[in-house]
C-alpha cells in the first residue's frame, strides 16, 4: 500500500476506534436512549447507519461506483455486537482492498469521478461528524461519555 493510502487508513483506524469506544462502553439503555433528532435519534442508529455508509463506499473499491443503501426499514435495534462485528469486517474489507492500490484509483460518487484519496477522506469525515453529533447528544442528554474518549479527544467528561 502507498504512504498516502497508509496515512489515511490510519486516521480511519483512529476514528473508528472512537466509534467502537462508544458501542463497547455505553451501556444497551444508553445506546438506544431517545436524542433530540428525527431519524437517527439514538447512538445505536447512528452506528447503524455508519455500517450502511461505509458498506457503500468499501463496496465501491471494487465495484467503482459509490452506491448507498436506505435499508433502515430493516433495522430491529440490531445487537451492539453485530454492529461491532460488521464494523470490523467493513474495515478488514477495506484494508485488504487498499493493499493493492496505487492511489490512481477513481471511484464515481454522485455522478463525479474521484480519486481514492477523497473517498476515503469524505467516510473519515462522515464518521467524524456522527462522532461529534453523538458527543453533543451525550452533553445534552446526559449520557456519561466514555472515559477513554474523554482522555482521546480532550473533552469535558
Amino acid at each position: 500500500m502507498i504512504e498516502s493510502l497508509k496515512a489515511l487508513l490510519a486516521d480511519w483506524k483512529d476514528t473508528r476506534s472512537i466509534t467502537l469506544a462508544f458501542l463497547n462502553e455505553l451501556s444497551d439503555a444508553d445506546l438506544d436512549k431517545i436524542l433530540p433528532r428525527k431519524k437517527l435519534n439514538t447512538i445505536r442508529l447512528h452506528a447503524y447507519e455508519l455500517t450502511l455508509g461505509q458498506r457503500g463506499y468499501v463496496d465501491a473499491l471494487t465495484t467503482k461506483t459509490v452506491v448507498f443503501g436506505d435499508e433502515f426499514n430493516n433495522y430491529l435495534s440490531l445487537p451492539t455486537q453485530t454492529l461491532i462485528n460488521t464494523m470490523k469486517e467493513l474495515d478488514e474489507k477495506m484494508e485488504k482492498a487498499l493493499e493493492i492500490m496505487d492511489g490512481t484509483e477513481s471511484i464515481e460518487m454522485f455522478g463525479y469521478k474521484m480519486n481514492i484519496h477523497r473517498i476515503l477522506s469524505m467516510m473519515s469525515g462522515h464518521e467524524q461528524m456522527h462522532i461529534g453529533q453523538i458527543i453533543a447528544f451525550c452533553y445534552a442528554t446526559g449520557i456519561e461519555i466514555p472515559t477513554s474518549i474523554v482522555e482521546t479527544m480532550a473533552l469535558e467528561g
